[in-house]
């Protein structure tokens, strides 16, 4: 099986479903902050629009640059109706059946559920679910359990399959807060904020004013592009799919990536570092030489005009290098996720401005 591949959440498949049928959500939702000073745990308020951009902002990242996603079929009628993910399923979307009690999964379940259980509440509350999960088949903290006790269990799946879990974003900030770590490491994944983080460095260093830039927004450069190629919501995943032929020489290039590292193949992983090295390189030699020119900056109902550096020109790079620097110097996305708004009819200006908040680096 290709190493290049993801479990992911049916939960975060839900809630695409619910975009694409019904538009954006208005509701609030609730995200679990781990309280390491009061050994304790609470929720907290987040626009639930937040939550689904997230989901399919990686999904579009996830079509392209995965050979396959899977997902539990027992789990999945919550989306399966769903016209526009119905279309990829089986064919990148692959349904599995992995027993629940299987002995890898209840063990890798296990020892997620000690790391994710961080505080003595959390603790308690898990024990909790878990004896009266065996009496009446319910949970007394049933949404901690759907945040937890399900996170676990989607990790134990990844562990059989050998592939990298991609969770629900309210899942992805439990793992992030108890330094949850996918082993081995995920290259595809390491690849993505890698790539985040050059996009953030060459856009917070363009004025001398240091980070005035980062009112502005940035987006992952592969949504960017997907959107600004599309007319309407209906062009989103015909136009992630024409985009995943474009980029299959990448994702050829990732597969092999995360092969050495399975393999612990030094010399390999070395070469693959390099390269990415060089990209960096590259484009910092370009932007610290580049010429001075004038970028207008938005600020509320006004901007004003910095000097600026040019934005290196890629035209240079041949091959993979090629390919990642000019993902790298994509469009911000602002235009991008203004033209999602509209096709989702989002009137709300209060959620809009929640969502261009989210999404500013």
């Amino acid at each position: 099986m290709n190493n290049n591949t993801s479990l992911w959440d049916n939960w975060a498949l839900e809630d695409l479903a619910y975009l694409f049928d019904q538009g954006i959500d208005y509701e609030d939702s609730n995200k679990l902050i781990i309280d390491r000073k009061k050994n304790s745990y609470y929720f907290e308020s987040i626009n639930s629009a937040v939550l689904q951009l997230e989901c399919l902002f990686a999904l579009i990242n996830e079509l392209i640059l995965r050979e396959n996603i899977f997902y539990d079929q027992k789990f999945s009628k919550g989306w399966q109706i769903d016209k526009n993910l119905k279309e990829l399923d089986k064919h990148i979307l692959i349904p599995i059946d992995i027993p629940t009690f299987n002995q890898e999964v209840y063990r890798a379940r296990e020892r997620a559920i000690d790391i994710l259980c961080v505080t003595d509440k959390m603790k308690v509350h898990q024990k909790e679910n878990e004896n009266e999960y065996k009496i009446s088949k319910k949970s007394p903290h049933s949404y901690f359990g759907q945040v937890v006790w399900g996170a676990a269990g989607n990790l134990g799946r990844s562990a059989l399959l050998g592939s990298a879990y991609i969770p629900h974003p309210i899942r992805a900030s439990l793992l992030n807060q108890a330094h949850f770590f996918n082993r081995p490491i995920d290259i595809n994944s390491k690849i993505t904020d890698w790539i985040k983080e050059e996009r953030i460095k060459i856009f917070t260093n363009l004025t001398p004013a240091g980070k005035q830039d980062t009112l502005e927004i940035i987006l992952p450069p592969l949504v960017s592009e997907v959107i600004e190629q599309c007319n309407n919501l209906k062009d989103l995943i015909p136009t992630t799919l024409n985009l995943r032929e474009k980029y299959s020489k990448v994702r050829e290039w990732i597969s092999e990536y995360q092969e050495s590292i399975i393999s612990e193949n030094p010399k390999k992983i070395l070469n693959f570092q390099k390269t990415l090295n060089l990209v960096s390189k590259d484009i910092n030699d370009r932007k610290n030489n580049g010429d001075l020119g004038s970028t207008s900056i938005g600020i509320s109902f006004f901007s004003i005009d910095l000097p600026t550096k040019s934005l290196p020109s890629p035209g240079k790079y041949f091959g993979i290098r090629s390919a990642f620097s000019k993902l790298i110097l994509n469009k911000r996305g602002n235009s991008a996720l203004s033209k999602l708004m509209k096709w989702f009819d989002c009137s709300d200006q209060k959620i809009e401005d929640i969502l261009k908040n989210h999404f500013k680096e």
